[in-house]
């Protein structure tokens, strides 16, 4: 059964649906995947807020498509049976944000042949949707059969993880919900950095980095990327209508819809940056780019994930792997492997 790649914009806007209660924000986000997020087995989703002292995932949100809720405690008895010794090794093993269960199969057979055991299932597809310090959202998509992902498929997945991630992350920073409808123009919705016109693409207000022409022009190419993602595209094209509409902006905004008083239209430019502490003398950028590099990421998905060049991307993590004394991969992830982003959270 293959997906239907058509649901991904839907996907995306309900990601950054402030107006959704935080108990409905994961069902709505797999309700508006539909059969995206099904190979015949429907699927499963959780909301984790961070790692335990034994370095385990803490869950707060467990939830099943129809037809799936037998899986989902399949997998949590089999996590339950492997113990956290494993699950935290299997956890820190996997590389990138998007991966198939059966890609580690041979290095923790016991806990493959278990999930599979209780899931019932051949394999499942993770989309891992968190941030470095190990909170946001994980979606399981189970096949009664061994999965076949190429190169392709795997971006597409990737690119979908970043608005998930980046979606869950801003609505901890507004605390969960916004009030985001209504709000007379006296000030700057949201705590946002700039309010934009979508109907002329025109930044009609802005405040700190946002005010400088650089910021203005970035943020209305940007506008113009998401508004064309939205139209037809999303049907006719739905991969390249993802691949215009970025994580942020310049490593720095989100892009979310806000209605005024008077029910007109506006976007927001939402300060939504990943938070990654780093005490080596990295700027924020380098910093990020680093921690995502270390996390087994290229050079493309980062840039898509932060709304940077790939040519600006591979110059940062250069420079950043200078300040850091390494020069290969290997050695970057165990420099950066001593940077704690453990933030303890209970969302």
């Amino acid at each position: 059964m293959e997906p239907n790649l058509d649901a991904a914009i839907d996907v995306v806007e309900a990601a950054y649906d402030l107006e959704v209660p935080p108990a409905e924000w994961l069902p709505r986000v797999m309700s508006a995947g539909g059969s995206l997020f099904d190979l015949g087995m429907g699927c499963y989703a959780t909301v984790s807020a961070g790692r335990s002292a034994e370095g385990v995932p803490v869950v707060t949100q467990l939830c099943s498509s129809a037809g799936a809720e037998d899986i989902a405690m399949g997998v949590m008895n089999a996590a339950k049976e492997a113990g956290a010794a494993i699950v935290s090794a299997a956890s820190h093993a996997v590389q990138g944000t998007v991966y198939l269960l059966s890609d580690y199969s041979e290095r923790f057979p016991e806990a493959y042949q278990g999930i599979t055991k209780h899931a019932g299932c051949g394999d499942i597809l993770s989309i891992t949707a968190v941030d470095p310090d190990a909170r946001g959202a994980h979606i399981g998509i189970p096949s009664p059969t061994l999965i076949s992902m190429d190169h392709r498929a795997r971006e597409f997945w990737s690119m979908l993880e970043v608005h998930l991630s980046a979606g869950h992350r801003l609505r901890r920073s507004i605390g969960q919900r916004g009030n985001a409808t209504g709000v007379p123009m006296t000030e700057m919705p949201l705590a946002a950095d700039a309010l934009i016109d979508p109907s002329r693409f025109l930044v009609a207000d802005a405040v700190g980095a946002a005010r400088g022409r650089d910021a203005a022009r970035s943020l209305r190419e940007a506008a113009q990327r998401v508004d064309n993602a939205r139209g037809a595209l999303r049907k006719q094209n739905p991969e390249e209508a993802l691949r215009l509409w970025r994580g942020l902006v310049r490593g720095r905004w989100t892009l979310v819809d806000w209605f005024d008083s008077d029910g007109r239209r506006f976007m927001l430019a939402k300060p939504n940056p990943p938070h990654v502490p780093d005490p080596r003398g990295l700027s924020e950028r380098e910093a990020l780019v680093a921690t995502y590099a270390a996390l087994g990421e290229t050079s493309k998905l980062i840039g898509y994930r932060l709304g940077l060049s790939q040519s600006y991307v591979s110059r940062l993590l250069h420079d950043a792997m200078r300040k850091l004394a390494v020069k290969t991969t290997a050695q970057l992830v165990e420099r950066m492997r001593g940077v704690d982003n453990q933030v303890p959270s209970t969302d």
